[in-house]
């Protein structure tokens, strides 16, 4: 009986030695949010859906605001609408010792609206049960809770997911928190997916109801907390002109409901979808890495004109 207890205790070992191993070695490529919860807490924050995690690259941003602290703290649509999960995810990550933070929150329908099934409550999101809400450590690395929790594929994909994927895809999120999606692609597949793209979305159109007060009552507090720490920026990000025509559809105020809350809380709204026509997208509402670069100086340099008036 000892034996086969010290057999066992040193199988066991081996095992949670094994496993501590394999998650030493999770990084950006393990999957689109893990790295966002393992790296420092962050003075100025890029945060919004994944058209944000995507497109806004942090390095173009801080080489003309003359920084070096912005933090791509976005994640997607469906994880990061506007609401208490997300408010709570961004105090953990904030690093509050200074007052001169930079905070770009990214805009669109999707993150403002209601879905049919929605707890949207001031109380109660949907969002509370995903990584989102539950996650409390985002700082640390390994990020044990995450993996265990959260990661979806198999542990030993830690180890054999490095570089490009089956599909030509390298998908990868810098420590900067940038995901960078790198396609091998043609001009066929890319119209193919951004057809199936935006008939995906006029399905999912057809799950939301307008325009949420909850959510849009939690941007405010969103805003109003970090104001405290920096200055804010609302910004709607270029899109294809099929994507916000559905989203016209699905929400056709809201260029006007973001203008009076950005007046009101005295801050500036930048609505990149005037200048749709000047960028390449991925799938119809993703921007390429050379429109991402592209657009990250744009943004920077209406931030800088801004400050100067």
């Amino acid at each position: 009986m000892k034996r086969f207890l010290i057999h066992t205790l040193a199988f066991l070992t081996i095992v949670l030695l094994s496993c501590l191993y394999v998650f030493m070695q999770a990084d950006g490529h393990t999957d689109a949010f893990y790295v966002k919860f393992t790296t420092p807490k962050q003075q100025s924050l890029i945060v919004g859906s994944s058209r944000a995690a995507q497109g806004l690259q942090p390095q173009y941003i801080d080489s003309l605001l003359g920084d070096s602290s912005l933090y791509n703290y976005a994640f997607s649509r469906v994880h990061t609408p506007y609401g208490a999960p997300y408010l709570e995810s961004i105090k953990k990550k904030l690093d509050t010792t200074s007052a001169n933070g930079v905070f770009i929150l990214e805009v669109n329908p999707w993150t403002v609206c209601n879905k049919i099934k929605d707890k949207t409550t001031t109380t109660e999101f949907w969002e509370e049960s995903s990584f989102l809400g539950t996650v409390e450590q985002v700082t640390i690395h390994p990020n044990f809770y995450y993996l265990l929790n959260f990661y979806d594929g198999r542990n030993v994909e830690i180890l054999t997911k490095k570089g490009g994927n089956f599909y030509g895809e390298d998908l990868y999120v810098h420590d900067n928190g940038w995901y960078q999606v790198r396609l091998v692609d043609n001009e066929s597949r890319k119209q193919k997916r951004i057809k199936s793209s935006l008939n995906s979305y006029k399905r999912i159109k057809e799950e939301y109801v307008g325009l949420s007060k909850a959510r849009m009552e939690y941007l405010r507090k969103t805003i109003e907390y970090l104001q405290n720490f920096g200055t804010v920026y609302l910004v709607r990000l270029p899109i294809q002109e099929e994507m916000l025509m559905i989203e016209d559809d699905l929400l056709p105020n809201f260029d006007t409901v973001i203008e009076t809350l950005s007046n009101k809380m005295d801050i500036l709204y930048i609505n990149g979808t005037k200048q749709n026509l000047d960028y390449d997208y991925i799938d119809g509402h993703h921007l390429d890495i050379a429109s991402g670069k592209a657009y990250s100086i744009v943004l920077a340099n209406e931030i800088k004109k801004h400050n100067k008036r």
